[in-house]
């Protein structure tokens, strides 16, 4: 029997590195995920279907424009 690690306690990166060690671990994952969000509420998950190019490609124009100006 093996008792997970107290998540909360750990530091963004401790968290992290522990979810790449431990792939299996549904419940670190959502933790990790969890704070994720909680630090940047703004950011947007994306689907596997979606067309992250599309998107990436439309961040970088909008970012040469605002430079631009």
């Amino acid at each position: 029997m093996s008792v997970n690690p107290d998540f909360a306690t750990m530091t963004t990166p401790q968290l992290r590195a522990y979810v790449l060690e431990h792939r299996t671990d549904n419940e670190a994952l959502q933790a990790y995920l969890d704070r994720r969000h909680a630090e940047n509420p703004n950011s947007r998950v994306y689907k596997a279907e979606d067309n992250v190019s599309d998107v990436i490609a439309a961040y970088l124009k909008s970012k040469k424009q605002q430079e631009a100006s």
